[in-house]
């Protein structure tokens, strides 16, 4: 009887793979300007949602990699916040873990 263990190998060992992503980078320089909102209630304080973009999900072994995604993904569509936003990581028996970051890419109403 044979016992077959095994996770998805990892594409890189490097931990600092943003740097090495135009759009990582583009994404991680949008959010520590604070040009981009992310919430995790359902509203953003003080702003009226004037559409929404719907569910974007990043993952990765690497947590910056999948936050800086989500956001890439968020600038693609040209959306101003990300509400709802939530992470999970998953542990693999081999002791790999996998972050998962999602959220709902929106469009805000202008400032009056």
């Amino acid at each position: 009887m044979a016992l077959i263990f095994g996770s998805p190998r990892k594409q890189s060992t490097d931990k600092d793979e943003v740097g090495t992503d135009h759009r990582l980078t583009l994404a991680k320089d949008i959010y520590m300007a604070g040009k981009m909102k992310i919430v995790t209630t359902e509203t953003v304080p003080g702003r009226e949602i004037q559409s929404a973009f719907g569910l974007i999900v990043c993952r990765s072994y690497v947590f910056d990699n999948a936050f800086y995604g989500l956001m890439a993904q968020a600038v693609d569509v040209n959306a101003d916040a990300i509400v709802g936003y939530r992470e999970t990581v998953a542990f693999h028996p081999e002791g790999d873990k996998y972050y998962s970051c999602y959220g709902t890419a929106v469009r805000l109403k202008k400032l009056k």
